[in-house]
């Protein structure tokens, strides 16, 4: 009988976490972002707005549910990996651990998703490598198509704040 507990409550935690509910708190200001930089590691948390993925909005009304979403969340996954990264003049580092925080939008008091929140970390091959920050994935929004974004290192007493678009989709992260 107490396997029979145990197995139906890693049940219950594993459904549970496969499934994204919706945020009722932002965890970050809609396109704006951070990077913090401790060691070799950057860890990101980034507000992407849904309208940047075009093509989860399969009823084509103007909103994401989350069950289009939570469908579609392999596919977000997978394009944020792939636009949102780190790179020098080498290589391309993509982001470890991500996780997809879903949030609705406040001023319109509904249920629909307005932003993503994209939590993770990158890994460098040395705290002293010298990187790029990329994004691809912008709105058709005009009002949502630039991102803030704040890096920080305070190891080394670094911050750099900057923006990127469309037009401009990367930045040094530190101009050291």
């Amino acid at each position: 009988m107490p396997y029979m507990k145990n197995y139906l409550l890693s049940v219950t935690t594993l459904g549970l976490l496969s499934t994204s509910t919706l945020a009722n708190a932002h965890l970050m200001v809609a396109e704006h972002g951070t990077l913090n930089f401790v060691d070799n590691n950057v860890f990101i948390v980034l507000s992407i707005p849904m309208s940047a993925f075009k093509w989860v909005d399969e009823n084509k009304d103007g909103k994401v549910s989350i069950i289009e979403f939570n469908a579609h969340k392999k596919l977000i996954t997978k394009r944020v990996k792939k636009n949102v990264y780190l790179a020098d003049h080498q290589y391309k580092f993509t982001i470890d651990g991500l996780l997809l925080n879903p949030e609705a939008s406040h001023k319109h008091k509904s249920d629909n998703i307005d932003q993503v929140t994209i939590t993770g970390r990158y890994s460098l091959p040395s705290k002293l490598t010298k990187v790029n920050f990329n994004v691809k994935l912008f709105s058709n929004n005009e009002h949502k198509q630039h991102y803030q974004i704040t890096a920080t290192n305070k190891t080394q007493k670094l911050t750099h704040q900057f923006e990127l678009s469309p037009t401009s989709p990367f930045s040094k992260v530190f101009n050291n």
